[in-house]
């Protein structure tokens, strides 16, 4: 859009996230038709999903260096992750993104510290449209948000009103994100799979509870009426791996979602797919595009330009959080716990360390499972 306007920033967006799109979409297709009971796939599963855990690790880290030049900085990022993490909810996220900036502001004011101007027009020849088409879509953003959340409350999951909740999911959650792709993860997970408390009696008196998908009370498991978690666990970090192979944003694993979601409430994949991509891009589209004419003269504000380390080393703490919550997961839902660590260790390593491109991660990964399946079938693991 800087460079070549409303046409350029399209087609820029179209070439970069169209090929992963319609391939993540393909594979969610597929994915419905697998049986996922087998152990075999679980254990396949098992090691896609550890080598996606610690590429989104691997994404945290590098993010970390970059943004935490300083001790305040470094600060700021350790207490995003850590309040994220143990508040993993919506609101949270912003507020975190706020304090950071604000932090960095007052160090910046107490200190007297110059601001950092803005280097000339930093290669802008275009803002996109004007500030009232701007203003209008950032209204639009709004109104369809506000929309479909009353809409879905004032719904029950059945028949026609399917489709309303998986686009309004994953709407209200594309709406909401801050701090890159990977915050989203922990927040879709959530939508897609839910989850019921389990306690079990310890030792000395008491209770240990823990949050288990709800497929799991249930002598049907899945396919039990009263589970109402959209996939398992498994296919959701399967997913997840793949989509870090492929081509574009991380956000095209909203289209394999879809595909399965939808194949597996009867309806045709491409009706999930569309609520599910719309939905999670589309906020980011219509924010980008209304803001973009007000950001020319808003980036020059020594306001922000103060806060920006602060809010981007508090975004980068979410990315952190993101990280331990889909560990906790990925690990409880393997068939072998303690291998599938050691194979997101050795996928961290490969790509962090000997620079293995990620596509050949994941598929090394996949194996890792395979071998740890065989492993457990001779009762070594």
């Amino acid at each position: 859009v800087v460079k070549k306007g409303i046409p350029g920033g399209l087609l820029s967006g179209m070439l970069f996230q169209y090929p992963g799109l319609v391939v993540m979409s393909a594979i969610g297709f597929g994915a419905q038709k697998a049986d996922w009971d087998k152990d075999i796939l679980k254990g396949f599963g098992s090691g896609l999903a550890a080598v996606g855990v610690a590429l989104v690790a691997g994404a945290a880290y590098a993010l970390s260096k970059k943004t935490c030049p300083d001790l305040l900085t470094g600060f700021l990022n350790l207490l995003a992750a850590v309040v994220a993490y143990l508040y993993s909810t919506a609101w949270i996220f912003p507020v975190l993104i706020v304090f950071g900036g604000l932090c960095t502001y007052a160090r910046d004011v107490y200190e007297k510290r110059p601001v950092k101007a803005a280097d000339g027009n930093e290669g802008i020849e275009s803002l996109g449209v004007n500030k009232v088409v701007g203003g209008f879509l950032l209204f639009v953003w709004l109104a369809v948000l506000v929309v479909v959340i009353v809409l879905r409350q004032e719904t029950d999951y059945h028949g026609s009103n399917k489709a309303l909740h998986w686009f309004e999911a994953f709407y209200r959650t594309g709406s909401i994100i801050f701090g890159g792709g990977q915050v989203v993860l922990p927040l879709i997970i959530e939508e897609v799979v839910q989850y019921q408390e389990q306690c079990t009696p310890v030792d000395g008196g008491g209770q240990r509870c823990i949050q288990v998908p709800d497929y799991e009370f249930y002598p049907l498991g899945f396919d039990d009426s009263r589970t109402e978690s959209w996939m398992t666990e498994t296919q959701f970090f399967t997913g997840l791996a793949i989509s870090q192979a492929m081509p574009g944003p991380l956000f095209n694993l909203s289209a394999y979602l879809g595909a399965l979601i939808a194949s597996k409430a009867g309806w045709n994949a491409i009706t999930g797919v569309v609520c599910c991509w719309v939905g999670l891009f589309g906020p980011g589209i219509l924010v980008i595009y209304g803001a973009l004419p007000f950001w020319g003269s808003f980036r020059q504000w020594p306001l922000y330009r103060r806060a920006l380390p602060g809010m981007n080393a508090a975004a980068v703490g979410l990315v952190v959080a993101a990280v331990f919550s889909l560990y906790d997961k990925a690990r409880s839902t393997s068939p072998f716990p303690d291998w599938a660590v050691a194979i997101g260790i050795l996928g961290f390593v490969a790509v962090e360390v000997f620079k293995m491109p990620a596509p050949a991660a994941v598929v090394g990964g996949g194996f890792l499972g395979l071998v740890g399946y065989w492993l457990k079938i001779k009762w070594i693991l």
